[in-house]
């Protein structure tokens, strides 16, 4: 089972956003560059990066071209609270586990196990593996235009589709994700050592952009002694009666 953590760049938009509060980093003003703030907090890059980029979703930051990352607000706005707890698992999985891709081939929308537009997709067999055991099977489809993010796919640990935002500057917009129990395929038992037909847990997880187009899916399927998913929920009060 996945550890019981919040993923590392989480924790250092929380930091980031602290130190904001209490004035270190004051409004309207730059942040401290990426190698100041990997070696003020002792991240990598990327951490800083995607730290960075759920502040400027958050509109704490803004990042002027050539010139660096500036504070704009000292409190994040609520509406995002609920939207960064609820897929806490997506950075908890590229920090503690490995993404092994087995074969990577185009086709067509309607060969997919999931539903997609119409069009030409890439669809990446893979196994995610924590401690060296099997933890999950894996399905992977990437709309056919990023071919290049496709090449990525298991060379580094962050989120597929944050490599695609990197890689062409997609914006993610909204994440839908639908969980239930599934009898198990013959590749997923294979891979994961189980009986065919034996009952999984199915995570389909669908990523649009901000104009609402659909860009990434992935199907993963976990033996159900091999998964824990936990979701905290934040309330948030106004002044209507409830």
């Amino acid at each position: 089972m996945l550890p019981d953590r919040k993923p590392l760049y989480i924790v250092l938009a929380e930091k980031i956003a602290r130190a904001i509060e209490d004035g270190v980093y004051q409004v309207g003003e730059f942040l401290p560059t990426e190698v100041q703030l990997c070696d003020e907090y002792k991240v990598s890059r990327t951490t800083v990066r995607e730290a960075v980029r759920v502040l400027q979703e958050l509109g704490v930051v803004s990042r002027k071209q050539g010139s660096g990352t500036v504070v704009e607000a000292r409190k994040a706005r609520s509406k995002y609270v609920f939207e960064i707890d609820a897929i806490p698992d997506l950075w908890q999985y590229v920090e503690s586990t490995e993404l092994k891709v087995g074969t990577t081939r185009l086709i067509a929308h309607s060969e997919a196990l999931v539903p997609l537009p119409s069009g030409q997709w890439y669809l990446i067999e893979a196994i995610r593996y924590l401690d060296g055991e099997p933890l999950a099977w894996k399905h992977v489809y990437i709309d056919a235009r990023y071919d290049m993010a496709v090449q990525e796919v298991g060379t580094r640990r962050v989120p597929i589709y944050s490599l695609l935002e990197q890689r062409y500057g997609i914006k993610t917009e909204r994440i839908h994700q639908s969980i239930g129990a599934v009898t198990m395929p013959a590749p997923a038992a294979i891979a994961l050592g189980m009986v065919e037909g034996s009952i999984g847990l199915e995570i389909l997880r669908t990523y649009y952009d901000d104009n609402q187009k659909l860009f990434e899916a992935t199907l993963t399927i976990y033996p159900p002694n091999r998964f824990k998913y936990d979701n905290e929920l934040k309330l948030q009060y106004g002044s209507a009666a409830l």
